[in-house]
């Protein structure tokens, strides 16, 4: 990968990243969006330790249940939960979480 390959993949990295810090409606559907494809399994485990797990500490609190009824539904959402890091998540989300990756 080229010098100039690399600044448009962390262009498009900062574009993801302020669309989850600053709309949980337009983070989701990315994430969601992503996760619909049919990833190989690096793809899914950066999808989770990264855009993921940015917007379940931007906006856990106020969205985990729809994420706890969809990891019910989905095992690909069981296995993207399951494949997050706590980073700043609080320990009520971090713990509600976990318990979703194991719904199944």
């Amino acid at each position: 990968m080229g010098a100039s390959e690399r600044q448009s993949h962390m262009q498009v990295l900062d574009v993801v990243d302020d669309i989850i810090q600053r709309d949980a409606d337009g983070g989701w559907e990315f994430i969601e969006a992503v996760r619909q494809m049919d990833v190989d399994a690096p793809l899914l485990s950066s999808l989770a330790a990264g855009p993921l797990e940015d917007y379940l500490v931007a906006h856990g609190e106020a969205e985990i249940e729809k994420l706890e009824s969809l990891a019910k539904q989905h095992p690909s959402v069981r296995e993207l939960l399951g494949r997050t890091w706590k980073n700043f998540m609080s320990d009520e989300v971090w713990r509600r979480v976990q318990r979703a990756a194991r719904s199944g």
